[in-house]
């Protein structure tokens, strides 16, 4: 009836806007239509604040509440151009879901879940029912990805339960599952309404002294000096020393009103949510069902069903066009809506009997990567973002704003939120093309489960078709020549006239960077609680310049760490020379006898010794930055190329390297030989809560000098205490990679039957002929608090590894394994000796080469 009815109906209503599209009357007393008025708002706004707030919706209301709850609610005030909560109820599907794609997510959602519960056990209004969801599976691949979760649920302190295809109807009665395989059950899970959620914690911020004035725009954001100095609104100007971007659909915009202007990569695409009209005998606590490999997803909402779903290609529109609440509000489209009707007609039949109440077409907004858009904006110091978070702003709501309200209040976040900060972007991810093209596939992205560490798609969780080339690739690396292209890596130089750029590094970095002209040192930059804000190499070209290699994910994020800390006269200048060099790695034994035939300079070990650098000429090309090193373990070189002589400098690597086997190698190839080198990276394995002392890198911090850095407190206290956790590798010793699903990072790891970690980055080493896993292990006691570990406790243990329910035997690791090769190099191994000279039983460390 309702496919019938809909089709009879497209061509009555496609012209009306989504309040006017109707089978059946609409009452105007439905409770989706009702709004209530804010008490106690501001009548004149102050003259000054010392946190200014832009938007008035649910996470504006939720920064507002942990700001008064911190004691700054008499120094808070919050602009809205609309009113309080405005926009259509119609347009949310007020889901709350634990499950996300990283543990940050999760505590941050977990959050979020617990400020709801608070807030009704208080008697206010939020919406909040506990009524589970369930994940159907369609596929074999699906239903591995549940296994997957429920493996990682340990991890994540979250309750769930694989259920089968009988299971799932008696927990979703109107459902078809002829076509399902089983499920993922999640009993905490539940549903809320953002509408009372924001009304509630607006509320109780107003109590607790914050300010609102509604009807009030932002029209500019002032700094000085770099800094948030104030606003101008059209009702007048306050000064404020933080700012807040919590405009959600319009915080691309209003980052345009500060100047310099914030880049908050934002663009909105069409969302349909569909409502029924009351269907009887529907149970009010009837579970969230998602259908990730049909798109979409449906709730019971007073009695009705809505549904909703992120199709395969998004509509995108322009966020100019879009002046308030009412215009977000477009002409429905049930062509493109066609494809998740289908889809929800197939999954429940009997919405073919229930009738129409509304098609709904509002807008969301996504950013690039379909993550949330949250922390201090590179541009401007104090200027705060809290965005992007598409149609679950209520289960980001209380999280996000916890996390804010952290960084304004201490200077930091108890959650390690690297992969959602704003400084994550480009300057190219704000550009209006490139988002519109890219916000085209990024609700997709919202219907699939999440998958730790995904870099590319494999089509598969076992062996992948990849298998071979990469093995070729490794092979080449090790026992001929790789050519690989590290021009995505972070590039930054550093310098000044005096000694202030040694200074300024010394007390940046922990390990000890006032080494010859010429040398490279490989070092952390930590915060004051000793873990990684940036993991880099620096390469002396002079006395008073360095070049800063970092990874990729840093190039905007280590620039605004940095410029924190320069010195306010201006003596030292960073260059982001990212672009102007080409880097093409050189990796295998046979590299320096390929360089040497295309330079005069010598390379031999005693004139250019591993782990320094050189200016090289390089065929006809002149200024070649060539570093000995590789950042994969193996021998070769990086040569950082002017652009205008890379493709000459790659012909003539080609055409010369091709009597050595010289071949193309990829980033596969490369993880396979850093993870069995027991190499860490920045952003897999490494990140803002990470200490060196925790991975093995005690040596490269400066201990045994008088000289004051970022985290030193943090890390010698750590050092007095223990650490609490350790970084391992992990071999699979009863594991067939040809036939068993892999290890794709994120899985649980079991010491002796219990708990102890979880992994990190992981591969299949072709030396060892083994999955070769990376991550933490701690010693966790009957309560599940860490207590010290010790390299007895590492090495007494019996581990396995869980991989989608499955565990597999492992061995582990404590320090860098020598892998047996072909061709050994005394340079390498007096290299890696050297660190030995550093006492192994002092301190928990492995010895190996960066």
């Amino acid at each position: 009836m309702l496919a019938n009815r809909l089709k009879q109906d497209i061509f009555r209503f496609s012209t009306y806007k989504c309040v006017g599209l109707t089978v059946r009357s609409i009452s105007s007393l439905n409770i989706l239509d009702q709004k209530k008025n804010l008490s106690n708002c501001l009548e004149d706004l102050p003259s000054k604040a010392k946190v200014v707030i832009c938007g008035g919706g649910v996470m504006g209301a939720a920064v507002a509440y942990h700001l008064s709850k911190r004691g700054w609610g008499g120094d808070t005030v919050i602009i809205e151009k609309e009113r309080v909560g405005e926009g259509s109820r119609w347009h949310s599907s007020g889901l709350v879901g634990a499950f996300k794609p990283s543990l940050a997510q999760v505590k941050i959602a977990q959050s979020s879940i617990q400020l709801l519960k608070d807030l009704e056990s208080q008697g206010k209004e939020t919406g909040w029912k506990q009524c589970g969801s369930l994940l159907i599976a369609r596929t074999r691949d699906r239903m591995t990805v549940y296994r997957r979760m429920k493996s990682q649920s340990v991890s994540w302190g979250i309750s769930c339960e694989l259920v089968n295809p009988k299971k799932c109807q008696e927990i979703w009665p109107l459902l078809n599952v002829d076509d399902v395989l089983g499920g993922l059950w999640i009993p905490g899970d539940g549903v809320g309404d953002p509408y009372l959620f924001c009304m509630s914690l607006m509320e109780e911020a107003i109590k607790n002294g914050v300010g609102v004035k509604e009807e009030c725009s932002i029209t500019a954001v002032h700094s000085k000096n770099g800094r948030v100095s104030g606003v101008e609104t059209t009702q007048g100007p306050i000064e404020c020393q933080y700012f807040v971007n919590c405009a959600g659909f319009w915080a691309r915009q209003v980052g345009q009103l500060a100047k310099p202007q914030v880049k908050v990569p934002l663009l909105p695409c069409e969302h349909y949510y569909l409502h029924t009209k009351e269907i009887g005998n529907l149970d009010p606590m009837t579970p969230v069902l998602r259908d990730p490999d049909g798109y979409i997803y449906l709730r019971e909402r007073d009695g009705c069903i809505l549904a909703g779903g992120f199709e395969p290609i998004a509509k995108p529109v322009y966020e100019e066009e879009i002046e308030n609440s009412t215009q977000r509000c477009l002409p429905e489209d049930w062509d493109h809506f066609h494809v998740l009707l289908q889809e929800l007609l197939k999954r429940v039949p009997s919405l073919n009997q229930s009738f129409l109440h509304k098609l709904c077409n509002g807008l969301e907004a996504f950013s690039p990567d379909c993550k949330w858009i949250v922390g201090e904006a590179p541009e401007i110091f104090n200027y705060h973002v809290a965005a992007g978070m598409k149609t679950v702003g209520i289960s980001a709501a209380g999280g996000v704003a916890e996390a804010t309200v952290d960084e304004i209040v201490e200077g930091y976040t108890k959650y390690d939120m690297y992969e959602l900060d704003i400084s994550r972007f480009l300057g190219l991810h704000n550009n209006k093309r490139f988002l519109r093209d890219r916000v085209k596939e990024a609700p997709e992205k919202e219907a699939d489960m999440p998958r730790p560490f995904k870099i590319a798609h494999t089509k598969t969780f076992g062996k992948p078709h990849w298998f071979e080339t990469v093995q070729r690739e490794y092979w080449a690396c090790r026992e001929a020549i790789g050519l690989a292209d590290y021009s995505s890596f972070t590039k930054i130089d550093i310098q000044s006239q005096g000694n202030e750029v040694v200074d300024l590094l010394q007390y940046l970095c922990s390990n000890d960077v006032d080494v010859p002209v010429g040398s490279i040192i490989h070092t952390g930059m930590q915060n004051e609680r000793g873990g990684y804000e940036n993991d880099c190499s620096l390469a002396r070209i002079s006395e008073n310049h360095y070049m800063m290699i970092a990874p990729t994910i840093q190039q905007t994020r280590c620039k605004v760490w940095m410029r924190r800390h320069l010195p306010s006269n201006g003596s030292v200048t960073l260059s982001d020379v990212t672009s102007m060099y080409t880097a093409i790695c050189i990796l295998g034994p046979f590299t320096r006898n390929l360089l040497s035939e295309l330079t005069d300079t010598d390379l031999s070990p005693s004139n250019f010794p591993f782990f320094t650098f050189k200016e090289l000429d390089v065929g006809l090309a002149n200024g070649v930055r060539a570093m000995n090193l590789t950042h994969t373990g193996e021998l070769g070189y990086v040569l950082y190329i002017p652009n205008e002589f890379a493709l000459h400098v790659y012909n003539r690597l080609i055409s010369q390297g091709e009597k050595y086997g010289i071949s193309h190698v990829g980033y596969y190839a490369a993880r396979s030989l850093r993870v069995e080198k027991f190499f860490a990276f920045w952003g897999q394995d490494l990140d803002t809560m990470t200490t060196p002392l925790e991975c093995g890198r005690t040596w490269r911090v400066k201990f045994d000098k008088d000289i004051p850095f970022i985290g030193r407190e943090a890390l010698l206290k750590q050092r007095e205490m223990g650490v609490t956790r350790q970084y391992v590798q992990l071999l699979l010793t009863d594991h067939e990679h040809e036939l068993d699903l892999w290890s794709w990072g994120g899985e649980p790891i079991y010491r002796d039957g219990n708990y102890c970690g979880q992994t990190t980055t992981t591969s299949y080493g072709f030396t060892f002929k083994k999955q070769v896993c990376l991550g933490f292990v701690q010693n966790l006691d009957k309560d599940g608090i860490p207590k010290k570990v010790t390299n007895d406790y590492i090495l007494s243990g019996h581990y396995e590894i869980d991989i989608a329910g499955i565990r597999y035997a492992a061995k582990v690791n404590l320090h860098s394994p020598n892998l047996p090769t072909k061709y050994p190099d005394k340079e390498r191994d007096v290299y890696q000796a050297t660190r030995k000279l550093h006492d192994p039983t002092q301190f928990l460390g492995r010895h190996y080469q960066p």
